[in-house]
Order: C-alpha cells, then structure tokens, then sequence
C-alpha cells in the first residue's frame, strides 16, 4: 500500500448554485497501486456562508460536513478517478436579521449523502487534481421551528461538490 496526503480545496453547491459552502481540509489515502484501488480518510474544517443584498447580511451560518465512512474509489488505466464520499452536514450556527436562530449541533440531515466524484483523464495521485461530482442532499432534522425552511432552501437534487487534491510535500 503506498499513502498519498492531499489539502482539500473546493467547494459545495446548494440548490444550483445559489449558495456554496467552501470546503478546506486533508484527504489521506492508501491506494494499492497495481489494481488502482484506494480508501482515503477525509477530515473538513468548519464553514461559514454569507448572502448579503445590497452589501447588506441576510443571513449567516456555520456549517460543518463530517466523512461518514472512508473515502473509496479506484483509478482506471486511462487516469480517470471514481471515488465515492459518505458525508453528512451539521449547521452549528445561524445568524440573520441580527439575530441567532440556530446555536447546537442538533441541526443536520437526517441520513448521510453519498457523493459521487470523478476526474478528468489523466488524474494522479502523485500530482493530485480536481474532482467533481453532483449528489442528492438528505433532509434536515432537528433544526426546530427552521427545519421546513431549511429543507426548502438545501435539500434536494442538483447540488454538486468540487474538489482540488493538492498533494502535501514532506518536509525536508
């Protein structure tokens, strides 16, 4: 088994587009080389998104996605990466109209999303690259009076995650 180190960069969508949540973080994986087949784990620092009009805040909040289970995919001959993440979302912190409206962690989807990512020809896991992926988000639960509001705006089809693996160098 060889390990490979990534900093994750990239992004979520919600909805299309109309809200991205930025991803930051490490991706380690062992891969077996000879059948291109890997497992990796995967570790998300927390987020925080803004929507202002007219440079003024409707909203903020803090959100945090956590692997459910290890990365796993394989690489093909021709390059191309397929690899599936098990995630769920946690919002930890909601802010808008100048007040607090969600402060715990009991605000989360229901069940875990299974996120589809692929390369481009060409991916190495020596070099890293970019992967991308479009899955369906699970409702959300325990968010109180907000969670019909909350489903409204995030759950659903459509949205998408987009990753660079930017392999970390050992130190001299």
């Amino acid at each position: 088994m060889h390990e490979f180190a990534y900093t994750v960069r990239g992004f979520l969508t919600i909805r299309r587009d109309s809200v991205r949540i930025p991803l930051s973080g490490s991706l380690t994986v062992h891969a077996d080389l000879g059948s291109g087949l890997f497992s990796g784990d995967l570790l998300l620092h927390e987020s925080t998104i803004e929507r202002q009009v007219l440079g003024v805040g409707l909203f903020r909040g803090t959100v945090q996605i956590m692997a459910g289970s290890p990365v796993i995919g394989r690489i093909d001959q021709d390059g191309r990466l397929f690899a599936a993440a098990t995630v769920e979302a946690v919002v930890t912190g909601g802010h808008a109209a100048g007040r607090t409206w969600l402060s715990n962690d009991s605000c989360r989807t229901a069940s875990q999303a299974i996120v589809p990512l692929r390369s481009q020809l060409g991916f190495s896991l020596e070099r890293g690259g970019r992967v991308a992926g479009r899955y369906y988000r699970p409702p959300f639960t325990g968010c109180g009076w907000l969670t019909p509001l909350v489903n409204l705006l995030a759950t659903g089809s459509g949205n998408a995650a987009v990753i660079d693996l930017v392999p970390v160098v050992p130190a001299a």
